[in-house]
């Protein structure tokens, strides 16, 4: 109320030319004096150069005087934790005027990608965190501190601790980008310029947005300067209409005119050809500047292999996204990083977990987990209730030619110390009968080939841990591959609570997440279930059920607007009725919904399992 009776005595005093100054420095007194306050409690000086985390173009007043710590130097920003939560370092120099707001900013971004590389260059380091660069010859050169690297290229970042490696990182910058902002005499925004960089310094994007003494945006210029393609977009709010923003060539013909409707994400987009003729009209704006594309890595940086078992999933994300489509430079590092791993066509070993899921959690069938012995992957997860035990088998590829997972579940089970006493320190195996008696094993290998056994760990001359693990589901997946993308799996279930011995065979097309075609066959080697995609008119999809001797009960189509028609048959093929849904009312099945991927339909029969 005191601020409205405010307005109200000084519109009427000195008029409505000034009242827009005055109610902008009501505002700005309020809402930021208090942080003005601090800036100067701190020691924060207008035209000085301060660094800061996380910045963001300040486009609203209330934005345009930092409520973000600023720093008088780059030491200790590059430790900063959270940096991590976004696999993305960004630190920016910036200067304030005399009101305290931003008036130049330079904004630097790296991602933060681990990297697999010889450790061997850093044994004799103290722990601590340590700075290099690569020359052209890929040799390290080391650097003092990070202000050495902060504005280089690329960098790598060593970290050790208790004398182990834990860290290597290379520090890419992804993006380089320049803010120059000038204000009204009311201290409103009047203009922003925004510029990006490549890494030799070249501006590759500008962009110039015009306020008016209001500081409500009147006109945006961007450019590609590398293309040449512009825009000029003129902001008129006349009645539904926000904007109009006109697309030109590198000639400056326009090419596109597009109209933006207010408070809504809605365009219009008209496209005209050389005689300025709309030729043809669509709601998809053009793009004249990729902001998603990070900046190119520098040899030898590029060549580095990606270490996905530490990496944010935010990078490695973009990598799985690629499906099982062919992807020269993604398979080259894939091959690299398997190598790298020591592992081998043909070798047969057991997997580090958790295992990355199918397409989800691995570049198609590369690994990127070091290979483990039996009695290292055995006991993994001595805690949970359940416990996972894969072994894989490379093909000539060094991608998964087959996957063998059993799933245990496991309990702490009291045993008599007077049959534990003579043992020697380390890990043992038995079987138990139902009078608690237990049977010495000859080793993990002969203990996992039992449906049930007990693991017994003796440290120091102490039993620390006695379990009992039941296998509850054993599922092997073999894969066949043209040129370096999976085509086909076969997926048996050897052992299951849920189901019954089933084989699923699927086939893959390239980029493509689920099969293309899906057969089941029971222990009889029946055909039980099919899907198949086919372009057959409105028809996307059709599946068709079989009972446990292979006689057809249902043939079901799916239409491009997802349309059920599910027809049932008697056992002389003739249709009974036809219904709408796609679950079978009669007899239905875990596997019913096809088509699924082989982790999928693992994890399906797991949590079944648990139900």
């Amino acid at each position: 109320m005191q601020k409205l009776v405010k307005t109200f005595l000084l519109l009427f005093l000195v008029g409505i030319g000034s009242t827009q100054y005055v109610i902008a420095k009501v505002k700005m007194n309020e809402q930021q004096a208090p942080i003005v306050k601090q800036l100067k409690k701190q020691g924060i000086l207008p035209n000085k150069t301060y660094y800061q985390l996380d910045y963001l173009p300040a486009l609203d007043n209330e934005d345009r005087i930092p409520n973000k710590t600023l720093y008088p130097s780059l030491s200790h920003l590059e430790t900063i934790p959270e940096m991590y939560i976004m696999a993305m370092q960004s630190i920016a120099q910036v200067q304030l005027n005399e009101n305290y707001q931003y008036s130049k900013v330079l904004r630097l971004n790296r991602n933060i990608i681990e990297v697999i590389y010889p450790t061997d260059s850093f044994q004799s380091l103290d722990d601590g965190v340590y700075f290099y660069t690569l020359d052209e010859n890929k040799q390290l050169q080391p650097k003092g501190s990070f202000n050495e690297v902060y504005k280089l290229p690329c960098y790598l970042r060593v970290e050790k601790k208790h004398g182990i490696v834990v860290s290597i990182q290379k520090r890419g910058l992804a993006s380089i980008s320049r803010y120059i902002y000038d204000y009204w005499h009311n201290t409103n925004l009047k203009y922003l310029k925004i510029e990006k960089y490549d890494t030799k310094n070249n501006i590759i994007y500008d962009s110039e947005v015009f306020f008016d003494d209001k500081g409500e945006m009147v006109k945006a210029i961007r450019k590609n300067t590398k293309t040449g393609l512009y825009s000029i977009e003129n902001i008129i709010h006349q009645g539904e209409i926000y904007s109009i923003n006109e697309f030109f060539d590198n000639e400056g013909n326009i090419t596109n005119r597009v109209t933006n409707y207010e408070n809504t994400s809605r365009v219009k987009n008209e496209v005209l050809n050389k005689n300025g003729k709309v030729i043809k009209t669509n709601n998809a704006e053009p793009e004249i500047f990729d902001f998603d594309k990070d900046l190119d890595e520098s040899y030898p940086y590029n060549k580095l292999v990606m270490n996905v078992e530490k990496s944010n999933a935010l990078l490695t994300d973009s990598m799985f996204e690629q499906g099982i489509r062919d992807n020269p430079k993604y398979d080259e590092e894939a091959l690299k990083r398997v190598q790298y791993l020591g592992i081998k066509p043909k070798q047969v070993y057991y997997h580090k977990l958790p295992f990355p899921s199918f397409m989800a959690g691995r570049y198609k069938n590369y690994p990127h987990q070091a290979p483990l012995t039996l009695i290292e992957a055995e006991n993994q997860s001595p805690q949970e209730k359940y416990s996972d035990l894969i072994k894989v088998e490379i093909d000539n590829n060094y991608q998964y030619k087959k996957i063998d997972k059993t799933k245990w579940q496991q309990a702490a089970i009291f045993l008599p110390s007077a049959q534990l006493k003579s043992l020697e320190n380390g890990i043992h195996f038995f079987v138990i009968n139902n009078k608690g008696q237990l049977t010495p094993l000859n080793g993990a290998e002969e203990a996992i080939a039992q449906p049930t056994y007990v693991r017994v760990e003796k440290v120091m001359g102490k039993i620390v841990s006695t379990l009992q693990k039941n296998r509850v589901q054993w599922l092997t997946t073999e894969f066949d591959y043209k040129k370096n993308s999976p085509i086909r799996s076969k997926l048996t279930v050897i052992e299951s609570h849920v189901v019954p011995k089933l084989v699923i065979e699927s086939e893959y097309e390239s980029g493509q997440y689920l099969p293309v075609s899906q057969v089941i066959k029971n222990a009889q080697g029946n055909i039980i279930r099919t899907y198949k995609t086919v372009k057959k008119k409105n028809i996307i999809a059709i599946l068709e059920r079989f009972d446990e001797q292979g006689v057809k009960t249902n043939h079901i189509e799916i239409s491009k607007q997802r349309d059920i028609e599910n027809q049932y048959f008697d056992n002389k093929k003739h249709v009974r009725f036809t219904t709408s849904d796609i679950q079978d009312k009669e007899h239905p099945q875990l596997y019913d919904e096809l088509p699924f991927n082989p982790d999928g339909f693992e994890m399906m029969l797991f949590e079944h399992f648990k139900k």
